[in-house]
């Protein structure tokens, strides 16, 4: 029953940054499917510095929504690993697929 609750809160969580991520993964597999496997370094860097901004943003903008995960148990850490890993994780199965397909 907790680690539902918690899978819950991550994902509410994650869907604040959700449709930022999509368009960015999106863009990526794109510009991954026109150009090859030869643009895949830049795409890589690209993913990881967005997230990167990503965090910041939320850090600075958002940073009083962490209040409401810590009372209900969750940790600002734990939200962030979960919800980060998972976008990357996405990412490369997606780009993995689309480079298996072409």
């Amino acid at each position: 029953m907790k680690l539902l609750k918690i899978i819950k809160l991550i994902s509410t969580f994650y869907k604040s940054f959700m449709l930022l991520s999509a368009v960015i993964t999106i863009a990526c597999l794109v510009l991954f499917w026109e150009y090859g496997f030869g643009i895949f370094s830049t795409l890589f860097w690209f993913k990881i510095s967005t997230l990167g901004l990503t965090f910041y943003f939320i850090e600075n903008y958002k940073n009083k929504e962490y209040y409401y995960y810590q009372n209900l148990g969750v940790s600002k850490v734990l939200l962030w690993s979960v919800a980060l890993s998972f976008d990357f994780a996405l990412f490369i199965f997606l780009i993995i697929q689309e480079y298996t397909f072409k």
